[in-house]
């Protein structure tokens, strides 16, 4: 009974208690998860925040609680979207491309996406205060990796390697959509009647990284799903700025 969840939790952090599966019916079984997964995640990251934020300016709150996020998670979609942008900015052919998303180093394109998205999240998380700063930073963690989850039920498949190709190539269109259903209850508990607005938006987010993955590679990599988490998770913040602080 939990040991899908298990899974995703193995998968997507390096907190205790998850469990690595043998098979690929295992891998696909978990997907549904990935957005419980982010909630746990963004929990964690709200707490250290509204604690550090009595201590310290909410900048520097605000930073800690992303350092502790990104222990949580070994920072595994920031690496993907580092490397997303250090392929599809800077290859020269699609099979330079995906010979780019296999190298663990980064490159300028990719350093300069990751501080750069940094600063916009913390910068996004600082305003918000109390309940809010809960709301908003655990819903950023979920609908971020529930949009990753749904792009693996519709996008193309750039390379027949790698986990990204793992999760998605026997993926039922159902573990997809529950997957993303997650993200939509989150949506609703924290943002209520501007939900809709701030689903569409990630939504946008989500369908231009795949539109320039399929661009330049022909399609989506694991990769490029950490890079539509992050980008999601950035818009979900932005939108808690917008909503929160002026309702």
């Amino acid at each position: 009974m939990f040991e899908s969840p298990r899974t995703a939790l193995a998968f997507l952090t390096r907190l205790p208690g998850g469990s690595h599966p043998e098979g690929q019916e295992g891998i696909t079984a978990s997907v549904p998860w990935f957005g419980v997964i982010g909630v746990v995640i963004g929990a964690i990251g709200s707490g250290v925040y509204v604690g550090a934020s009595e201590l310290v300016h909410p900048l520097s709150a605000a930073t800690l609680a992303f350092i502790v996020t990104g222990l949580v998670t070994g920072g595994f979609h920031e690496d993907g979207l580092a490397d997303s942008f250090d392929a599809l900015a800077g290859g020269w052919t699609p099979q330079h491309r995906l010979e780019i998303l296999k190298d663990s180093r980064h490159g300028t394109f990719g350093v300069m996406s990751l501080v750069l998205i940094t600063l916009l999240k913390v910068s996004a998380l600082a305003p918000l205060t109390g309940w809010d700063a809960v709301l908003g930073l655990t819903a950023a963690h979920c609908i971020g990796r529930s949009a990753a989850v749904a792009v693996m039920g519709v996008a193309p498949v750039a390379s027949a390697d790698g986990l990204g190709a793992d999760y998605t190539r026997s993926l039922p269109k159902v573990s997809s959509a529950l997957g993303a259903v997650v993200g939509v209850a989150a949506a609703i508990v924290a943002f209520g009647v501007w939900a809709p607005a701030v689903l569409a938006a990630v939504a946008v987010g989500a369908a231009a990284v795949v539109m320039w993955a399929k661009a330049k590679i022909g399609g989506v990599t694991g990769d490029l799903l950490g890079a539509v988490e992050q980008v999601g998770e950035a818009i979900v913040l932005l939108g808690a700025g917008a909503i929160l602080l002026h309702s």
